[in-house]
């Protein structure tokens, strides 16, 4: 009788004795081969029926060594794949000879790398504006007797408080990002869209809430002028 769990740890097996053993890439295979497994047992197919698909439309395992040989051979290349990961290019040479849907593989140390560098400018530019100007259009709101506007006040309280709840904010959410690691197959298909969403509203509100602090010193800077 077919068995799907153990068709698809032998088809690891051979992916491994191939030389396929780094493990970011193996995984994402892995997981579109169980994608595709899916869906072609949605379409009716049996489960012996769907994997062999499955199978043929990832790539055999021969094909598939050679497509990682040409993309990881030399140094210069591995270099330059390291680049593209980091910078989210996709890799078309490699999109182009195996199935399209692996067009989007990315490591998750990537992922979390790439996270990370994009919010650390906006990260330094909030804390000099709190450090440095924020003092400074406190005094000029004082000096004018202008209230500074809600929205930055509010901005201001939720900036306070994750500073003084770092660890208690941060290790919930550490954890729950080890669990979904861990346990989710959702978050391995989502985890690059999730953090890029998340990344652009922090860097969209940061840069909001900068510009309009700007306009606000402008306005009550040329109040006091008068």
């Amino acid at each position: 009788m077919f068995e799907l769990e153990q068709s698809i740890a032998e088809w690891r097996r051979q992916m491994l004795t191939a030389g396929i053993t780094t493990p970011a890439p193996l995984e994402e295979l892995e997981i579109h081969l169980r994608e595709a497994v899916e869906s072609q047992m949605r379409s009716g197919l049996g489960a012996q029926e769907a994997f062999e698909t499955a199978v043929r439309q990832i790539g055999q395992t021969g094909a598939l060594q050679t497509e990682f040989a040409k993309v990881g051979g030399t140094f210069y290349e591995q270099l330059k794949q390291l680049f593209r990961a980091i910078a989210g290019i996709p890799d078309y040479q490699l999109a182009t000879n195996m199935n399209s849907s692996l067009q989007n593989f990315e490591p998750r140390w990537a992922t979390y790398f790439k996270t990370i560098a994009f919010i650390l400018p906006a990260i330094f530019l909030w804390v000099c504006c709190l450090v440095v100007a924020l003092p400074k259009l406190k005094a000029m709101c004082e000096v004018s007797d202008t209230p500074v506007p809600k929205p930055i006040q509010a901005a201001l309280v939720l900036s306070d408080l994750f500073k003084e709840n770092f660890f208690a904010v941060s290790i919930p959410i550490v954890f729950a990002l080890v669990l979904l690691e861990w346990r989710s197959r959702w978050w391995e298909r989502r985890r690059r869209l999730v953090f890029g969403v998340a990344a652009f509203v922090f860097n969209s509100t940061v840069l909001i809430i900068i510009t309009a602090m700007l306009v606000f010193a402008v306005v009550v800077g040329a109040s006091l002028s008068h």
